[in-house]
């Protein structure tokens, strides 16, 4: 008893000490909010609410917030969140001791910082915001990318390691698993897509530029997009007309914080020579106004003299009014055709306003012909002189050495040459999966079609990118061969066979999946989806987002339960592709098997 009144007066001691800190800072306590330090990094928001309720018991928490190394948990009332602390103070977990203390007030203004009330830190250029990298020499990018990759691997190791996922060896053995990124042939002017601000830049001028601080710093402004190497030079023509214009019209860029003004954002999307323009704004209670706006944008932008006197040409023109971002996107063609096209590995694509396209498409091309290789994929031709000579791939001496002393082996990394099987003789299936508009399966079938037997079928959630893939493959002469579907992945899994084409049968072919989420990630169900379709014995998991993508990976290699039905997969290969040069993002393509 006397042990707890001890650790009671020792905890209320500590939140008299975060208080006077609090006071000699100008700042309050939150009396029901809690901060907690010093939480092992390797578990995610899931576990740590699991680990949370765990501790605390009947002190039922009412927010969480929760940052990696620490978070702020809010509780019902002062009591709780004293008896919270005395729970959590000094608690260990995974070698880490936890500290826990009442939270300092968080103060939020969401007005803009002025001069005249605080001088602002040096903001910095569009060229150290955009483009962190871009002063480091490319192949010094590509050793920085390679060491955050190696990162993250011990990351994933240490969530396949806690969710007790067997076969993945110990974190060295684990590592080895990741390959050597791949470099692209384009590292400047890449960007086909490009989405610029209009507001009001540090000295409160009128800009097109990028976001240059956040709304939650109390700091929002544009900074021009003066010497950012991957931004073509036809792009920077047209921001700089665009600049001009907007000043022309004396309409005021929007402000978030008034909910006041007009233009909001200009996007540009660029194929070679086919550009198209997308002008967001905050819509006019004048309709008249609006249509002569727009009036005065198709004069300017799409006459012809503009290539030969402003240095671009502009093919399409559209306009979206959005009254608060996330609205759904709804555009209007105002001039122009309603779509442009790009060409990549031997295919034509048309891309509409809100497609998704590959934002580096040289890039693209790397990272699609090494998703067909992983899938199995590859054009039959005999290997050249060079290739004749690379030795078969086989495990590292160093990891064999520390297999003999682990319970559990590094996975052998499956072969992706072709081989003679029963399979083979009922060709193979690849179940694109949010496909978008069918550029994956259509160039990785391209130049196969005719010498293997294949068939691509396409699920996407999204009617129109249906449709557009639909076109697309007739276009490229592969609509027997390439079947999409819209609706979900976790429903049209489960009839998938009546979408099969002829001579195709889910339970003889060869069944491979490619799956490139958007850049948060998967939803659960679809990953419980890829589980359950039991034939699918490889999985190309694609992502932009790595360590976003941990989750989705874990739960693909979770022990099969309930829940989880169907075996789980393997990690038997990483691959990093540098599609975002000069920044610190990358691709990352996953391979799984069982």
């Amino acid at each position: 008893m006397s042990e707890t009144v001890g650790e009671i007066v020792k905890t209320e001691e500590n939140s008299v000490n975060i208080e006077k800190e609090a006071e000699v800072e100008g700042k309050g306590i939150d009396l029901d909010r809690v901060h907690i330090k010093n939480l092992p990094k390797f578990i995610g928001v899931k576990q740590f609410k699991k680990l949370l309720e765990k501790i605390l018991g009947d002190v039922k928490s009412k927010k969480i917030r929760y940052m990696s190394d620490y978070a702020y948990v809010t509780f019902e009332s002062p009591e709780d969140s004293q008896k919270a602390i005395l729970l959590l103070n000094g608690y260990e977990f995974k070698k880490c001791k936890f500290t826990a203390h009442l939270a300092t007030t968080e103060v939020k203004d969401l007005r803009p910082e002025t001069r005249g009330n605080k001088e602002s830190d040096q903001p910095k250029t569009a060229r150290e915001s955009v483009t962190p990298l871009a002063e480091m020499k490319y192949e010094e990018q590509l050793e920085l990318k390679q060491t955050t990759s190696e990162q993250t691997m011990d990351k994933l190791h240490g969530q396949l390691k806690y969710n007790s996922i067997a076969n993945i060896g110990k974190q060295g053995q684990f590592r080895q698993r990741l390959q050597k990124i791949l470099p692209v042939p384009k590292t400047t002017g890449y960007r086909n897509k490009c989405e610029f601000t209009i507001g009001n830049d540090i000295n409160g001028d009128i800009c097109v530029g990028f976001v240059g601080g956040r709304f939650a710093e109390k700091k929002h402004f544009v900074i021009p997009p003066i010497n950012v190497d991957i931004v073509s030079n036809q792009m920077m023509a047209i921001i700089k007309d665009a600049s001009e214009f907007v000043k022309e019209t004396s309409l005021q860029p929007f402000d978030e914080f008034e909910r006041k003004g007009f233009w909001r954002m200009l996007t540009i999307r660029e194929f070679g020579g086919d550009v198209m323009l997308i002008f967001t704004v905050f819509p006019l209670e004048v309709k008249e106004k609006t249509e002569e706006i727009q009036k005065k944008i198709e004069e300017r932008f799409m006459d012809f003299e503009t290539f030969t006197t402003k240095q671009f040409r502009v093919c399409s023109i559209y306009w979206q009014e959005m009254i608060h971002i996330s609205d759904s996107p709804n555009f209007k063609l105002i001039a122009g055709t309603p779509y442009i096209y790009e060409s990549l590995l031997d295919c034509r694509f048309r891309v509409s306003p809100p497609a998704f396209f590959q934002t580096n498409s040289q890039a693209a091309a790397v990272l699609y012909s090494k998703i067909g290789e992983l899938c199995g994929l590859v054009e039959s031709s005999k290997p050249t002189t060079e290739e004749a000579k690379k030795p078969e791939e086989v495990v590292p001496e160093e990891t064999k050495e520390e297999n003999l002393e682990d319970d559990a082996p590094l996975a052998k990394i499956a072969k992706i040459d072709s081989e003679a099987s029963p399979a083979e003789d009922h060709g193979t299936i690849l179940l694109d999966i949010c496909c978008g508009t069918g550029t994956i399966g259509q160039c990785l079938l391209k130049n196969i079609q005719n010498t293997q037997k294949v068939c691509c079928v396409g699920i996407e959630m999204i009617p129109e990118a249906v449709e557009d893939a639909k076109q697309n493959a007739k276009q490229n002469k592969m609509e027997k061969c390439c079947k999409y579907i819209a609706g979900k992945a976790e429903d049209t899994f489960r009839s998938m066979r009546y979408h099969l084409p002829n001579g195709f049968d889910l339970k003889k072919s060869r069944v491979v999946g490619v799956l490139d989420p958007p850049r948060a990630g998967m939803h659960e169900k679809v990953i419980l989806a890829c589980r359950e379709m039991e034939t699918m014995r490889r999985l190309i998991f694609v992502s932009c987002e790595p360590n976003a993508a941990i989750n989705n990976i874990v739960n693909l290699c979770r022990p099969e339960s309930r829940k989880f039905i169907g075996a789980p997969f393997s990690v038997t290969r990483v691959q990093p592709v540098d599609m975002f040069p000069q920044t610190k993002h990358m691709e990352w393509i996953i391979q799984l098997d069982r």
